[in-house]
């Protein structure tokens, strides 16, 4: 497979390795529809679809490279692969929401060196595509076989920028132009103010405008995890600035920044949050998972783990009783700290001595779970 000196490598397992092998003859442009950094990009990607392109780009010129050029990639319907083999290279390009808005300049620049790119690396000649099986160069609305019910995408500014301005100096700087060079990325802008879109997760929006019960879980979530200072009168039930400022700190307390860390939750860290679970999932717990995860983690390395998917919604209601420090929350392992926390709570229950080890027992595992909505088994 190939993967582009210009790009980020953030590969998709098990796509990468499971997909099968496409010839490239085509190169398809998206819009994403959504202000995501290519770090957003392949964690939605990651973790809420099956469904990606092999590029991700962002409007400061950033790119990510997800799975290998020879791979098929899911995002052009009848385009991934063919009967005989060939198929189409993609990227997703951020966007605003309704992808009105034209490419930045950072953004032309590194579509125009990935295009020569492709020719070089993969003979796509210079031209746009004929049809929707024709050799070529074309964005994701040019055929409706591209997409499974039709589409806009990348919207009208973008489609005129591609015929007027990219696909031309793809020509030109393939032809002997100068190559492109991919731009410094400037500093990143001071940001407007919060922001203010979107997402649905688990059949579930958040993001600014949601309303329902998923919100004050979170916006509670967020103030015992020690990220509600933001707040005047919630968490409550609808979706406002402070949510996501403070849900900006969370993510920022995660190791998120830029516009990973814009406030608007992504799966990962949205679990993390809530301890494994999303609103409506029920959550079952393995209890001899948890006791062997007890009894080992506190000897691995920092930070290792042995059942994480057991434990994290353990260490997430543990927190919630105050008993212990949000930080280690959400990391998987059942170690010293998580230990001490558990000891803790079988003592509130009235447990003595080896009875209040840290070690769970069906009995207090049951009522923590009661308590904080997961069930043993």
């Amino acid at each position: 497979m190939s993967w582009y000196p210009g790009a980020e490598r953030m590969e998709l397992q098990p796509e990468s390795d499971a997909q099968p092998a496409i010839v490239p003859t085509q190169f398809i442009l998206h819009s994403i529809a959504a202000e995501w950094s290519p770090r957003r990009i392949y964690e939605y990607w990651r973790d809420s679809t099956n469904l990606e392109s092999h590029f991700g780009l962002g409007y400061d010129g950033a790119i990510a490279q997800f799975i290998g050029t020879q791979t098929r990639a899911d995002a052009n319907a009848a385009a991934n692969r063919r009967s005989d083999g060939t198929g189409a290279v993609s990227i997703e390009t951020e966007s605003n929401n309704q992808h009105t808005d034209p490419w930045t300049d950072q953004q032309i620049e590194q579509l125009v060196a990935l295009g020569v790119w492709l020719h070089r690396e993969h003979g796509i000649p210079l031209r746009i595509c004929r049809s929707a099986d024709d050799p070529g160069y074309g964005y994701h609305g040019l055929f409706r076989s591209w997409s499974t019910s039709g589409t806009a995408c990348p919207g009208d500014a973008r489609i005129e920028q591609f015929r007027t301005v990219v696909f031309p100096s793809i020509v030109a700087h393939a032809n002997g132009a100068p190559d492109p060079t991919t731009p410094t990325p400037p500093p990143p802008p001071e940001p407007a103010g919060p922001a203010r879109y979107r997402v649905t997760i688990g059949g579930q929006e958040y993001g600014y405008g949601a309303h329902g019960p998923q919100v004050r879980q979170v916006g509670e979530a967020l103030v015992t995890a020690g990220y509600g200072q933001h707040y005047t009168v919630g968490p409550n039930e609808d979706w406002t600035d402070a949510d996501t400022e403070n849900y900006a700190a969370w993510q920022q307390s995660l190791g998120y920044s830029g516009g990973d860390a814009d406030g608007i939750p992504g799966e990962q860290s949205l679990r993390r949050l809530l301890g494994g679970a999303l609103p409506g999932e029920q959550t079952l717990i393995d209890l001899d998972q948890v006791i062997a995860a007890a009894r080992r983690d506190p000897g691995l390395d920092q930070g290792a783990t042995t059942y994480p998917d057991a434990v994290r919604p353990v260490e997430a209601a543990l927190a919630a009783e105050g008993l212990l420090d949000a930080q280690w929350a959400g990391d998987g392992s059942f170690g010293t700290r998580t230990v001490a926390a558990y000891a803790a709570w079988q003592r509130s229950l009235g447990y003595r001595g080896t009875a209040a080890d840290g070690i769970p027992g069906r009995a207090s595992l049951d009522q923590l779970g009661a308590r904080h909505g997961f069930t043993v088994r």
